[in-house]
């Protein structure tokens, strides 16, 4: 599970709730995304957001940078979040980017619980 942290900021930013990347009817999803206060949850990682930067005329892409721990390990990375027409979640980081698909019928408090 990944908890990333995110500071409050006045900057538009991604909006809460669960994203998966395959499939939001599946009970249980390793590719469940979870943003919910200033917090993303991912399976077996952590990550807190600090120091947001809105990325100038992309809509409400914020860039990061993520202070992560996960199966042992910690390491600093950046981050950028941002929700595309549809309200799917994409992020980015230096070599890799996922896009997950909202999942409105799950509930994001719950599902954080779950976790």
């Amino acid at each position: 599970m990944i908890a990333l942290t995110v500071a409050t900021s006045p900057v538009a930013e991604p909006a809460a709730g669960v994203f998966d990347g395959y499939d939001c009817a599946a009970p249980v999803s390793d590719q469940r995304v979870i943003l919910l206060d200033g917090e993303i949850h991912y399976y077996e990682t952590s990550c807190r957001l600090e120091a947001p930067e809105p990325v100038a005329g992309m809509g409400d892409a914020v860039l990061y940078w993520a202070d992560c721990a996960g199966e042992g390990q910690i390491w600093r990375e950046r981050a950028l979040l941002m929700t595309r027409m549809g309200g799917d979640l994409i992020v980015v980081g230096d070599g890799w980017a996922e896009r997950y698909a909202r999942c409105p019928g799950l509930d994001a408090e719950q599902e954080a619980r779950r976790q």
